[in-house]
């Protein structure tokens, strides 16, 4: 409920508000512009114009409890009208993270590249399935909260992360091809 209140006080003009429920959001809708887009500079921009939208939108709040929920809807929104602008090869890049104490070096260097193949596997998803896992998986939302953040329906979800997984799988166990496939090549 605090957040609802600052949410509250920020629908109501004041900036202290605003500016401390940006601060609570920054580094998660960032890395959420940042797993749709594949792209650093492109996920500074559009959380960027995600916070612009918030300020200008902002008396249109409808429910401050979901306040979360609304502002990862217009960041998504955001970040795909931004790759369908951009339609460009999206360069691959590390992301930022924070490292893990008690591992060897062998261990690193093996999850470091499990989580490239991944990440560059989900990278080839088309963006709404690539949406969908981010938040599914990444971001712990439900099926519902996704479909309400996309704007379709809990069923299309739920078929966007199944076509999601089954392309995963194949493009993780098989190289890129199905197992059927490859036994032929």
């Amino acid at each position: 409920m605090e957040n609802a209140d600052l949410v509250r006080r920020m629908m109501a003009d004041d900036p202290e508000a605003l500016e401390e429920l940006m601060k609570g959001l920054q580094k998660d809708i960032f890395r959420m512009a940042y797993l749709i887009s594949g792209n650093y500079a492109d996920s500074e921009d559009i959380v960027q114009e995600t916070f612009v939208q918030v300020y200008l939108k902002r008396k249109n709040i409808r429910e401050p409890e979901a306040f979360k929920t609304w502002v990862i809807r217009m960041m998504t929104r955001i970040a795909w009208r931004y790759l369908k602008k951009a339609r460009r090869e999206q360069p691959q890049e590390d992301f930022p993270r924070e490292e893990s104490g008690g591992e060897s070096l062998w261990e690193k260097v093996q999850r470091k590249e499990d989580s490239k193949e991944l990440y560059k596997a989900i990278l080839d998803l088309p963006v709404k399935q690539r949406t969908a896992v981010i938040l599914y998986y990444f971001e712990g939302l439900t099926a519902r909260e996704i479909a309400s953040v996309s704007g379709c329906l809990e069923g299309t979800v739920k078929s966007r992360l199944h076509t999601a997984r089954k392309r995963l799988k194949e493009k993780l166990e098989g190289g890129g091809l199905p197992e059927e496939r490859r036994d032929s090549v």
